[in-house]
């Protein structure tokens, strides 16, 4: 949305632009790979067994993570089907895609996270530290987390502290063409004190690595770097045998001189070579991983969260209650909107935001016919944002950005959900349950007065405006059960997601304001989908599927806004009357047909099309594929470890054709990333070295956009996924 933002702005003067040159509940411990049959399923809020769960979900565990050298969250999508984290440059935030439901800059996430039951709705891709469980869970959980969860939803539970004293310490080294890097991270957990009712950890990272990306003509010399610092603590209490309390508390700090927080790279180099390199970059060309940018450079982020839970088991069920607040800072300067080496407009984003999530809930008791959960929740947000220009050379670096007046949002959610389960005496086998939320999310907007300098553009004029609106939904779910045996179950399940409504700010910048610009409304969409679960091998191994297809008739897409005279006024205008259709089908499992031999595999395919969108120049988008949804995803991974402690594993990620925008302009092509691992494990000790993305594969991961300083001149631009990165590991545990 920063990005977004800030190009908006842009479009007011492209006319004249393109004349110029050209919650924190702990569940229990998931199964090692030995015990596939003993796996749960939290994502229900309530601990369910693998096997009857009525969910489409990929279950993770902390052995299973490490195997697969998982430790950003970019890094989880190859690991459960129709899944695709897209990012826009190395210090972006996610966008995630599941099963053709789409996530981009422009819109806020279709999907969520909650890390320890705190809920993120923008995520920055930050490492996985010390992470015990992953739940990835497909189609729309509304029902029980409400906004912006319609596609799916990612939960994550970090390493929590126990009586038993424990620790690990691991450093890695990597080397990649542009670079290199190293880190460190530990954990260290148990009781506090000589008491046997309060436990606590501290789980720590630090980093500093070169950009994948480098710019071949930094501003000042300055080459891209990241260095992360990360520190988190965990407490937890049990004052009774019926009661526990947790706390967490972390903050994660990046610091990025020479990196801006999105970086593009032309998609066909050739031709941007053949553009630019004598006319602007002085003769010099760009390449797969390196790119010409002029514009000073440098990135800072900032996040603190606090958050509490409290779990209460009473005779005749479980309360539940959570509360959190998350803070974020970001700045980041030097988006070049002509792309070279030329000094003509670069842009500064700076966005403040603050976040409070409760609920409360009451569990009944698991052995029963009918079980049921009741619960309550708000979550509330409040966004400070300001724009910054600079134009021609930069006579003071970083100081030479301009900034335009404060833009802010709040939203204010309150819901009631319940779910009911039951399963009839006389058919054991069968189990149907309903769910049900309402929800009343409160959308305000505000603007002040002033200016932003485009240079060559001229001014764009902001308008004081202060609006708000107050959007409601009804999100229900139903679902069908059939324990056919011991070891496999059927399911079937209908469920609705949704989006509230807001507000395009960039048309209050214009003199041509109505609610059609103003305001689009909530995006409503229905998922069906059936599917099944079966343990094999003796429960050494277990596989699931399902089918589904999905529609949304008030899709909210971006649309070009125009004045009277047909001029663009906004490049950020959110229409809400767009439509979708996504169907498709996937299959996973986890086999260990060996000792020491494990099998990874997925599969998935999507075949998701606009079904209405007509763009402002009146040109119907209708059977365009829906962007950033790869056709298909697939991914193979191999296992073996002897009984010495050497093991290797090789993987092979797959990723279908991807359309880069609404209008199919460019497509990523099939691609196949490989990775590799060797190691050895003795004792307390672990080494290994590993090579991902073995064949140096250039992918384009997000959004394209035009070079909208010089105007569309054949060239398109994208962000580029990670260049073949070589590292060395060693860890030891205690």
């Amino acid at each position: 949305m920063k990005h977004a933002v800030l190009a908006a702005a842009l479009a007011a003067a492209l006319p004249s632009l393109q004349a110029s040159p050209a919650h924190a509940q702990d569940a229990p411990t998931i199964a090692k790979a030995t015990e596939l049959d003993g796996i749960v399923v939290t994502g229900s809020k309530r601990d369910t067994p693998y096997l009857r769960s009525d969910i489409s979900v990929t279950v993770l565990d902390r052995d299973a993570l490490q195997q697969a050298n998982v430790t950003e969250f970019r890094d989880l999508d190859k690991l459960a089907p129709n899944v695709k984290f897209n990012v826009m440059g190395q210090l972006s935030d996610m966008f995630i895609s599941i099963r053709g439901i789409e996530s981009n800059p422009f819109l806020v996430n279709r999907a969520s996270v909650y890390i320890d039951g705190i809920p993120f709705r923008e995520l920055s891709n930050a490492v996985l530290n010390h992470v015990e469980s992953v739940e990835i869970l497909r189609g729309p959980q509304g029902t029980l987390y409400g906004a912006n969860s319609e596609s799916g939803l990612v939960l994550v539970r970090t390493r929590a502290p126990s009586a038993t004293t424990e620790g690990e310490v691991n450093l890695r080294a990597t080397h990649f063409g542009n670079g290199h890097g190293t880190s460190v991270d530990g954990f260290l957990g148990g009781a506090l004190g000589n008491s046997n009712r309060l436990f606590g950890s501290l789980a720590f990272m630090a980093s500093d690595e070169d950009s994948h990306l480098k710019n071949l003509t930094p501003f000042d010399g300055i080459a891209g770097k990241v260095k992360e610092t990360y520190l988190q603590g965990k407490l937890r209490w049990e004052p009774t045998d019926t009661l526990s309390i947790n706390a967490i508390a972390y903050h994660l700090g990046t610091r990025a001189p020479g990196m801006f927080e999105y970086e593009y790279l032309p998609l066909d180099v050739g031709l941007y070579n053949q553009r630019y390199a004598d006319l602007y970059n002085g003769g010099r060309h760009a390449g797969d991983f390196t790119y010409i940018n002029d514009a000073p450079k440098r990135t800072s982020k900032t996040e603190n969260v606090a958050g509490a839970s409290a779990q209460w088991q009473l005779a005749r069920g479980t309360v539940d209650a959570a509360v959190s607040y998350r803070e974020q800072r970001d700045t980041s300067g030097g988006y070049d909107f002509d792309m070279t080496h030329t000094p003509a407009l670069a842009g500064r984003i700076h966005d403040a935001q603050r976040n409070w999530n409760g609920e409360l809930r009451f569990s009944s008791l698991d052995d029963q016919p009918l079980t049921w959960i009741g619960g309550v929740s708000t979550y509330r947000v409040n966004k400070d944002s300001v724009l910054g220009t600079r134009v021609g050379p930069p006579p003071r670096g970083l100081e030479s950005y301009v900034l335009a007046p404060l833009q802010g949002s709040d939203g204010q959610d309150y819901s009631v959900f319940g779910t009911l389960s039951y399963t009839p005496p006389a058919l054991p086998k069968l189990t149907a349950s309903l769910g049900l939320r309402y929800e009343q999310a409160r959308r305000s907007t505000r603007q002040s007065a002033g200016e932003l300098d485009l240079g060559p553009g001229g001014l764009v004029f902001y308008r004081d405006a202060e609006l708000s609106h107050t959007f409601t939904a009804t999100l229900p779910r139903v679902s069908l059960r059939y324990d056919a045996s011991d070891t496999l179950s059927f399911y079937a399940a209908s469920a609705k997601g949704y989006i509230p409504g807001g507000f395009n700010l960039a048309a209050a910048q214009n003199d041509v304001v109505n609610d059609k610009v103003l305001r689009y409304e909530s995006e409503m969409m229905w998922s069906h989908e059936a599917g099944f679960k079966m343990n094999v091998l003796g429960g050494r191994g277990h596989i699931g599927g399902a089918v589904f297809q999905i529609a949304s008739n008030n899709w909210q897409e971006i649309q070009l806004a125009t004045d009277a005279n047909g001029r663009p006024i906004s490049s950020d205008y959110v229409g809400s009357d767009a439509s979708i259709r996504s169907r498709g089908v996937e299959l996973e499992g986890v086999l260990q047909p060996l000792p020491g031999l494990t099998l990874t595999a997925n599969a998935g395919y999507v075949d998701a099309q606009y079904r209405k969108l007509v763009v402002g120049d009146n040109q119907s988008l209708a059977g365009n594929k829906v962007k950033l949804t790869p056709q298909y995803t697939a991914y193979l991974a191999a296992r073996y470890q002897h009984r010495s402690g050497v093991f290797a594993r090789v993987e092979s990620a797959f990723n279908g054709r991807m359309a880069l925008d609404e209008r199919n302009r460019a497509f990523q092509p099939a691609v196949a990333i490989i990775g590799v691992q060797l190691g050895y494990e003795t004792g307390p000790w672990t080494t290994r070295v590993y090579v991902d993305n073995l064949t140096n594969k250039r992918r384009i991961n997000g959004l394209i956009f035009d070079n909208l300083a010089f105007g569309r001149d054949g060239n398109v631009y994208g962000p580029v996924d990670r260049p073949r990165i070589i590292g060395a590991e060693v860890g030891y545990r205690f």
